[in-house]
């Protein structure tokens, strides 16, 4: 407990806001990382108030995992001149990266896809009890082709796959559509996030093959690497990219030969 003490008190002096923002920061993280210790498995949904948001979840570890992840980590962090930026988030899970996004850029239009019914509850109740203006969520998996497939579930929130080896124990139908069909309503979208626990090869086959790929100025994917059972094909996800003028960062860990890993691929022009 001491550990994660220190650890919350070193993310906080790195945070690069306010001083006032670092007290919240510190706040909020050690009254999650009490609560994950000592209270019994919530029944129901639980929140936490952070940077003028009330953030609901179904458990205090997942909570703090996403703030960690994507606030106080900023792997998301994104530049751009444009007043009024479009995003288009692909698995929005609890909407973290909304809320993300929408403090960065309050005039921002959001278009988000989270496949899990039970996820997406939380994900609407996210966005309705922040109030946020120009986001609209859509229930749907993103895939290559449009039909209904397998969704691999378990109880927590971030546990959800189209591969069973990825997701939880739960099986469940979903409907899948292609991104595809909504950026061919669009000239150019500024920002494309992707965090689909296995399913970002078939969505960049989907853009590549319709020839939508370069309708997004920038793409931040998390892609995911020697899962159990996958073969490895991390070159010919890039070549597609590369193909049509993309230049890329990548951030990962290494832990030792032949594990998994989670890589954060940045992609601009």
């Amino acid at each position: 407990m001491l550990r994660e003490l220190y650890y919350n008190f070193k993310k906080t002096i790195n945070f690069p806001g306010s001083y006032l923002e670092k007290i919240s920061v510190f706040s909020t993280l050690n009254r999650l990382l009490i609560k994950n210790r000592f209270s019994k498995n919530p029944k129901d949904k639980i929140s936490v108030s952070f940077f003028g948001y009330k953030m609901y979840g179904y458990n205090y570890h997942t909570l703090y995992y996403l703030i960690n992840e994507i606030f106080i980590a900023n792997e998301y962090a994104f530049k751009t001149e444009v007043k009024e930026p479009l995003f288009i988030d692909c698995g929005a899970n609890l909407g973290m990266s909304i809320l993300y996004f929408k403090k960065m850029f309050p005039d921002s239009k959001i278009i988000a896809f989270e496949a899990n019914p039970r996820v997406f509850d939380l994900l609407s109740l996210n966005i309705k009890e922040n109030k946020l203006s120009n986001v609209s969520i859509h229930n749907l998996a993103l895939y290559s082709e449009e039909k209904e497939i397998s969704f691999f579930a378990g109880d927590n929130t971030l546990e959800g796959s189209v591969i069973s080896r990825r997701g939880g124990e739960n099986e469940i139908k979903v409907k899948a559509t292609k991104l595809s069909n909504y950026l061919k309503d669009f000239d150019s979208v500024d920002l494309i996030k992707i965090d689909v626990e296995g399913a970002e090869k078939e969505i960049i086959n989907d853009l590549f093959d319709s020839k939508t790929i370069n309708k997004a100025k920038e793409y931040f994917i998390e892609y995911h690497h020697n899962i159990d059972g996958e073969a490895s094909n991390l070159s010919a996800f890039l070549q597609k990219f590369e193909l049509n003028g993309f230049k890329y960062n990548i951030k990962s860990n290494f832990n030792k030969s032949d594990s998994f890993q989670d890589i954060l691929i940045h992609l601009y022009k």
